[in-house]
């Protein structure tokens, strides 16, 4: 059994089944998503069906928290939130088991098996797990001159400078593209803006590879367009 930790999908229904071929996984693997499964491209309902029925794990992104703290804000009677307009056409279409999906991923995925955790964005080196707030684990890029936590990709990548253990798993960095640092690796490879879909795939009760070995156990297809213009994700 294997696991493939996939990074983010937005909506490439067609790239995420691709994929799964080129890497023949089967019914006895695991697959695994640093989050972002939704918004931008053009069939995230396709891909939450497919997550689903893979009986896939999903760490929550920045676009599924941003979907589900207005869901549950209007829900309750709160004030309309302001939302890009492909989000709030994505909150018309999702339904109930959509959203409970959504609602069943946690901020923070271990896999002890591959002595693996994964988040969508990344955290703060230093400061353990239990402690990081969950705007970080859903949007940090860097670490600014300050020392804090940002948004921008920055020269200072937190993962460059996270030292583990445990190996961490995550996407959110297209400007940045794939990152294979010695405790970390980054799967972002912009699939939305035109570029690929990656997954890292790792063998049944092995831990994350050395560099060149995790450079092989890479597996990604091209986008067939580009779905969406880039631009910062705050």
């Amino acid at each position: 059994m294997k696991t493939f930790i996939i990074g983010d999908v937005h909506g490439c229904l067609a790239e995420l089944e691709r994929l799964l071929c080129a890497a023949s996984i089967g019914a006895h693997d695991d697959v695994v998503f640093v989050g972002d499964l939704v918004a931008r491209g053009p069939d995230t309902l396709g891909v939450l069906e497919l997550a689903k029925r893979l009986d896939a794990k999903c760490v929550q992104g920045n676009h599924e928290r941003k979907l589900l703290q207005a869901y549950e804000s209007e829900s309750r009677g709160g004030p309309k939130v302001e939302l890009p307009a492909g989000h709030r056409q994505l909150m018309g279409e999702l339904r109930r088991r959509h959203w409970e999906f959504l609602r069943s991923m946690p901020l923070v995925l271990e896999l002890p098996q591959h002595q693996v955790c994964v988040v969508h964005a990344g955290l703060v080196p230093g400061l353990p797990l239990g402690q990081q707030d969950p705007w970080v684990l859903t949007h940090v890029r860097s670490i600014d001159e300050q020392g804090q936590p940002s948004t921008e990709p920055g020269s200072r990548l937190w993962a460059a400078t996270y030292r583990g253990p445990p190996h961490v798993v995550f996407g959110h960095s297209a400007q940045v593209g794939i990152q294979l640092h010695e405790h970390a690796t980054g799967l972002d490879s912009g699939c939305v803006y035109g570029g690929r879909l990656t997954g890292l795939l790792i063998d049944e009760g092995r831990p994350v590879a050395a560099l060149d070995q995790r450079r092989r156990a890479l597996i990604s297809v091209a986008a067939a367009k580009r779905y969406s213009e880039p631009r910062m994700q705050k």
